[in-house]
């Protein structure tokens, strides 16, 4: 499996001639390579907040890539039909979809719809959840977030113990802390024999 971070929360994730592109936000915008990305397969967005999903480059990717399916929660799937455009709440062979809570935010009453997308059966995406159990292998892990901690995440890994930790939802860490942080986290689960894999905007990794 190929995989290239995108900034934020956005995977480019590559497998047997299928590719996904998962939670293209506005910080990814002026990252991603719209016109020089390959054909993509899917575009899955775990739920309807800004980091996460990105009208404009949704609008971009589809005219790029005509039939390319979607797949995200029913606030995504309605926003996107106002604007012409198809997409599904449902799975399929290649992407197994679980509903797990977004959490709990200061101030918000009621936390936007939020899944955990499993792509060909080896990497999960929970968007901006720490509640969640999988069994997949690579796990792209939120590290950074008003409404969670590094050290909740790095708890997470050891619980879930997946062979791979990608860290992400980490654009508001400056890059001096994160990779100071990075490197303490992947000592420290190199001890518990978990490979963390501290991943550069733009940076393919092969797992």
């Amino acid at each position: 499996m190929k995989i290239t971070k995108y900034s934020h929360s956005c995977l480019l994730v590559e497998e047997n001639g299928k590719t996904a592109l998962i939670d293209p936000g506005n910080w990814s915008e002026g990252i991603l390579p719209i016109a020089s990305l390959p054909k993509l397969d899917y575009i899955l967005v775990t739920h309807d907040h800004m980091d996460h999903f990105s009208l404009p480059i949704i609008k971009q990717l589809v005219a790029k890539n005509p039939g390319i399916k979607i797949i995200s929660t029913a606030s995504v799937v309605e926003q996107l039909k106002k604007e012409g455009i198809q997409a599904t709440t449902q799975g399929d062979e290649n992407v197994t979809v679980a509903m797990v809570p977004h959490e709990k935010m200061w101030g918000v009453p009621k936390m936007s719809d939020n899944i955990m997308v499993t792509v060909f059966g080896r990497l999960a995406h929970p968007g901006d959840s720490h509640t969640f159990s999988t069994n997949a292998e690579i796990l792209a892990l939120p590290v950074a977030a008003p409404w969670g901690s590094t050290a909740r995440a790095v708890e997470i890994a050891e619980e879930l113990h997946p062979k791979v930790v990608i860290p992400i939802h980490d654009f508001m860490l400056k890059d001096e802390s994160r990779k100071m942080s990075y490197q303490w986290i992947a000592g420290y689960l190199a001890s518990k024999r978990i490979d963390f894999k501290s991943i550069e905007n733009g940076e393919t990794i092969e797992v």
